[in-house]
């Protein structure tokens, strides 16, 4: 256990560090090491940008297995097909950003394990607004994208960052791709990442097992481990400055996970043709 005297310094040195974040926050920050990374879940302030999306009930908050992604102090991204069970009724939903492991509880201003390992306690944010966009589909499931308008500006931290939206360049097409992702899973209690190779339509309907492609606007993952991950799970891509990575981008959105027989198919919607959009509503300002 920590002494007092410990634990008042982690606070100081806590505080300090976050001044300095919220003073220069970016976005998409990335460490090149974490890129070849085996492990499974993510380092603390790894994938800063990724929180939990809750429904309330009076004093209660259910978890709904979907992730959510920040991309400015006030705005998060989340499938359509998560917000629906909410009728347009944002004081539901609420967010929980900051959070490494699920089981920790609101309002713990550090949480320590019994080997001296700190990390911040989640935070949680009231949702004012949910913007659905115009053309998602509820029968295709294309087009499965919503912004959710926070309450209250998001205190920047070295746990809470957003990630960037705007490529440097981009490929015309996915396909062959290795792609990161991370988030939430129904396996672990603890922020998780992957990697998933983008697959053409039509082998990603052979393995899937359905008699058609997904649509239009989505694309087929085939991850290297079946976990299944939220929802609303992000899907990264790479901006290269000189060689060196730079930062993270926001590349598309987990909507959807096939278990077919001994496979297991991501579905991704793809946020090329639906950027304008998120740019439009949102407060976003490339750094």
């Amino acid at each position: 256990m920590l002494s007092k005297l410990e634990l008042a310094l982690l606070l100081l040195l806590g505080s300090a560090l976050n001044a300095v974040v919220s003073a220069e926050v970016g976005c998409g920050s990335l460490e090149e090491r974490l890129l070849f990374s085996t492990d499974t879940a993510t380092e603390p302030a790894e994938y800063s940008w990724m929180g939990i999306l809750f429904q309330l009930s009076g004093a209660n908050a259910e978890n709904t297995r979907c992730s959510v992604i920040i991309v400015d102090a006030t705005h998060v991204l989340t499938p359509a097909s998560c917000v629906r069970r909410f009728n347009g009724n944002a004081e539901l939903a609420a967010v929980r950003l900051g959070t490494w492991n699920e089981t920790h509880p609101l309002d713990e201003e550090y949480i320590c394990n019994t080997r001296g390992f700190c990390v911040p306690g989640p935070v949680q944010h009231r949702v004012a607004e949910i913007k659905i966009h115009p053309q998602a589909d509820k029968d295709t499931g294309d087009n499965d994208l919503a912004i959710l308008r926070l309450s209250k500006p998001i205190k920047w931290s070295a746990y809470v960052s957003p990630i960037c939206l705007q490529a440097a360049s981009e490929p015309s097409s996915w396909i062959s791709h290795n792609l990161h992702f991370g988030g939430f899973d129904h396996s672990s209690y603890l922020k998780g990442k992957g990697l998933a190779m983008a697959v053409s339509r039509q082998y990603c309907t052979q393995l899937s097992g359905s008699s058609t492609p997904p649509p239009e606007n989505q694309f087929c993952g085939y991850p290297i481990k079946r976990t299944r991950f939220y929802e609303g799970a992000g899907v990264l891509a790479l901006n290269i400055e000189q060689d060196v990575p730079r930062n993270f981008y926001l590349a598309a959105l987990l909507v959807k996970v096939i278990n077919n027989k001994q496979t297991t198919v991501y579905i991704f919607q793809d946020l090329r043709p639906l950027r304008r959009w998120i740019l439009d509503n949102t407060n976003f300002i490339s750094k």
